[in-house]
Formats: C-alpha cells, sequence, structure tokens
C-alpha cells in the first residue's frame, strides 16, 4: 500500500507561494502604515499653522495700532510684530508675537518712563520727559501658539502679510494670509 504525501517539489512550490503572499501583505500593510503617518503629520502640522494665523489674523484685525512700521515687500518682511491690544480700553496693552528657534510666542508688553516709580503705562511712542527713558515691561509672560516653525514673515501697511513656513519630519508646508485691520 503506498502512502500519499507531499513530494518535495510540491512542498517547496507551496512554500515559495506562502512567502511570496506573506511578502505582498506585509508591504501593502507596511505601505498603508507609512501613508497613514504622513497624512497624520500633514493634518497635524496644517492645523497647527492654521491655528498660529487665525489667532494671529484675529487680533491683529482688533488691533487699535500697529508700533512700527511694516516694509511693503516680501522680501524686507520682520518675522516679529507688535500692536496694542483692541480690547482693553482702559490701559496701555500691546500684544508681541514672535518668532523662536522652532515657535511662534505671544506675550504682552507694557511701556512706562524709567522715572515712573508706579510705572504707569504709556503709548508706544509717548516721548519721556527730559532725562527719562521710554521702558518696557512684561505685563505677560511669553507662551507658545505654535510649533515646528521654519519661517514668520510679515510685511504690508494697510493690509498685514502674514506667511508661515513649517517643517516636521521632512513635511514642508507654506500658508498665507492677509489682515485688513479694523483700527488702523
Amino acid at each position: 500500500m503506498r502512502k500519499k504525501g507531499f513530494t518535495l517539489i510540491e512542498l517547496l512550490i507551496t512554500i515559495a507561494v506562502l512567502t511570496l503572499i506573506s511578502g505582498a501583505v506585509y508591504t501593502s500593510f507596511t505601505l498603508s502604515q507609512k501613508a497613514y503617518r504622513e497624512s497624520e503629520t500633514s493634518a497635524e502640522i496644517t492645523q497647527n499653522g492654521r491655528v498660529i494665523l487665525e489667532r494671529m489674523n484675529r487680533e491683529i484685525h482688533q488691533a487699535k495700532e500697529i508700533v512700527g512700521d511694516f516694509p511693503e515687500e516680501k522680501g524686507s518682511a520682520e518675522d516679529e510684530i507688535t500692536f496694542e491690544d483692541g480690547h482693553i480700553v482702559d490701559s496701555y496693552h500691546y500684544i508681541h508675537y514672535f518668532k523662536t528657534d522652532k515657535t511662534i510666542e505671544r506675550e504682552v508688553i507694557g511701556y512706562y518712563f524709567s522715572g515712573d516709580a508706579g510705572q504707569n503705562l504709556v503709548p508706544w511712542n509717548a516721548i519721556p520727559p527730559v532725562g527719562q527713558t521710554l521702558l518696557s515691561k512684561n505685563l505677560e509672560g511669553a507662551k507658545t501658539i505654535g510649533e515646528w516653525v521654519e519661517g514668520l514673515n510679515i510685511w504690508g501697511s494697510k493690509i498685514i502679510n502674514i506667511a508661515l513656513t513649517l517643517k516636521k519630519q521632512n513635511k514642508n508646508f507654506y500658508l498665507e494670509t492677509k489682515v485688513l485691520g479694523r483700527n488702523f
């Protein structure tokens, strides 16, 4: 009586086919995981940029006055902006956005005269009495409002242009907006 079973060749062919199928499934799984991670990174960095621009846009739009002048051309753009808070009516609070190494920070500052012991707040362009200087003090410490920032460019006078360059895991994004101030 002859026993039934697999021959060596049948067994090798079966192993080869299973190896090819396993390799295809593994490759498909790996590629889908990579695509998922990349889309997650893209969504995260885009949302981060949108939050930064939306917050800056809202506060600049409500600003009473922009501190200083900005260049009209993007090539000479600044990487910080200071403006008078449009929500505070009884004092001179100035919001200052600036770029650090990889983040955008926001702080609130005020100006006062060096000879004023009470450090009463005055406008940013106030002329100090003779023998005194205009100093600034921090009213609200710097807080990070966004990360992964490679570049911040601000330019324009009547319309403030803001451009952000963000980078995370070799993904680069460029976002730009325009802000028309309500009060300046």
